[in-house]
């Protein structure tokens, strides 16, 4: 009798602890640690759902499928990256070039971290035909580099020319040093970060010395 009590007790517990919008985080945290520790491809919404204590029928409350999941996990990255990238601005020494670059270290500090996350953001954006708010969410993350890169044309200290362009130019750069940096991280998950990142300050001083006002020149 004891025995039933402290199971029904338990899985009570379980159940109790995902009230009030903590499911739908429980089941994003879960999602993002099982796609950074492998994949979630071989995982079903019924799985993920037991794995954090509560019924698939309360999981789909939250998200219509494992799609709808995923496409959160996707958009809440982007929320953070986002974050990251403006903090590292705000704190950043005054001028264009420090303040684009602690942007760029911020962006390729959370494609280290979180690797697959990183490749997964992007596919769910090129994949979605129907999410506005990721697509928005990755429009903002441009308009962020957007305004440096303007920022930096207006006082001297970039190059003229299309703005957009240059950002573009920018990114391209940035996401693909994230994602080369990153496949070793994945490789060697013990990979040393710290030196990753000074390797990548260097590439970042490359790309500024190539985007300078008086580079447009040689």
């Amino acid at each position: 009798m004891s025995t039933t009590s402290s199971s029904s007790s338990s899985s009570s517990s379980s159940s109790s602890s995902y009230h009030h919008g903590d499911l739908k985080a429980g089941l994003l945290a879960y999602a993002r640690e099982q796609m950074e520790r492998d994949n979630l491809d071989g995982l079903s919404m019924r799985e993920m759902a037991k794995a954090v204590g509560v019924s698939h029928t309360a999981a789909y409350r939250h998200f219509q499928d494992k799609r709808a999941l995923m496409e959160a996990v996707a958009l809440q990255g982007f929320e953070e990256m986002q974050a990251a990238c403006q903090s590292a601005i705000d704190a950043a020494p005054a001028g264009a070039r420090s303040r684009l670059k602690a942007c760029g270290s911020a962006y390729v500090g959370f494609g280290l971290r979180s690797p697959r996350l990183l490749a997964h953001m992007f596919g769910a954006v090129a994949q979605s035909r129907s999410n506005e708010g990721l697509v928005q969410a990755g429009a903002r993350l441009f308009d962020q580099l957007l305004q440096l890169v303007g920022d930096g044309q207006a006082d001297g200290t970039f190059r003229e020319g299309d703005a957009r362009q240059l950002s573009h130019t920018c990114w391209a750069m940035v996401h693909g040093l994230s994602a080369l940096l990153g496949v070793g991280v994945m490789r060697t998950p013990d990979a040393q970060i710290d030196t990753l990142m000074l390797s990548a300050g260097q590439a970042l001083d490359v790309l500024l010395d190539g985007i300078a006002a008086n580079a447009a020149s040689c």
